[in-house]
Parts: C-alpha cells; sequence; structure tokens
C-alpha cells in the first residue's frame, strides 16, 4: 500500500514540474541562435533597411527664386529633354531648380558644360542627391581580351 501512495506522489510531482517547466523548454527549443545564418541574406537584409533615397554627391544649380520661376525653369528644362534629370527643391526662402545627380564633380563638370549654354549661371553644388541610373550596357569583355591565353 505504502509503494503505491509513494508512486502516486512521484507521479504527480512528476507531472507538476513538467506543467511547471514546460514553458521554458519552449523557449529553449525556439532559440534564433541555434539556427546557422545565412550571411548573405542578413547582409541584404541589413543594406535594404539601410539604404537612403538619397547620397552626398554633385549636383548643377539652375535657378534659385519663387515657385513660379521655378516651375517655369523646370518646364524649360522638360522641353529639351531632360525630364528625369530635373528637379525642384524648397530650401527657405526659395525655390531652387537642381539637374542631375554625379557621384564626383569631374563626372559633374562634363555636364555642366552642356547646361551653361542654356544656363550660363548654372554651377556645380555638392549635396545630397538621389541615386542616379547605372546603365551596364556593356556587360562583356572586350573582343582583345576574348579567347586569349596566358
Amino acid at each position: 500500500m505504502q509503494s503505491i501512495i509513494f508512486a502516486i506522489i512521484i507521479g504527480s510531482c512528476i507531472s507538476f514540474s513538467a506543467a511547471i517547466f514546460e514553458p521554458y523548454l519552449y523557449i529553449q527549443n525556439t532559440d534564433t541562435l541555434n539556427i546557422p545564418m545565412d550571411l548573405d541574406s542578413a547582409y541584404t537584409h541589413y543594406t535594404n533597411q539601410m539604404k537612403s533615397p538619397l547620397f552626398e554627391g554633385y549636383t548643377i544649380h539652375i535657378f534659385s527664386g519663387n515657385r513660379e520661376g521655378a516651375n517655369t525653369e523646370r518646364a524649360n528644362i522638360i522641353s529639351m529633354g531632360a525630364e528625369d534629370e530635373a528637379r525642384i527643391v524648397y530650401k527657405e526662402p526659395n525655390f531652387k531648380v537642381y539637374v542631375g545627380s554625379y557621384p564626383d564633380v569631374s563626372t559633374a563638370e562634363r555636364a555642366l558644360v552642356g547646361w551653361k549654354s542654356s544656363y550660363p549661371e548654372a554651377f556645380i553644388l555638392k549635396t545630397l542627391v538621389p541615386w542616379y541610373p547605372i546603365n551596364l550596357d556593356n556587360r562583356f569583355a572586350p573582343s582583345d581580351t576574348a579567347n586569349t591565353e596566358p
């Protein structure tokens, strides 16, 4: 009789302790530190989260003045065929018209030469600019490097 009571007490203690510690066992089994990390996807996630729509680069300053004048100058630039490049930015107290996004000053200077004919007062400005499109038309090796042996 004592062994039956002892077995019942032991069984109830085990089930009671399992009920108490079950949430802790569940947390241990779902710990994300035990999952091997794919570094490429982690880097991609980090860069996508941290990507800014602007970078520090160069642009060409075309106009500074009131809203009506800025809209007129932007319309003139669009009529010249540079719709994607022209943007209006408000910096108190004036509206400004900028053209282009360039990573370095030499690229901006080459573009400025073309704009000087229509806008003689245009100048290069270092500021935050939107990302510019990268053309990857020439993805292949030049023909003089193809099929050459070392």
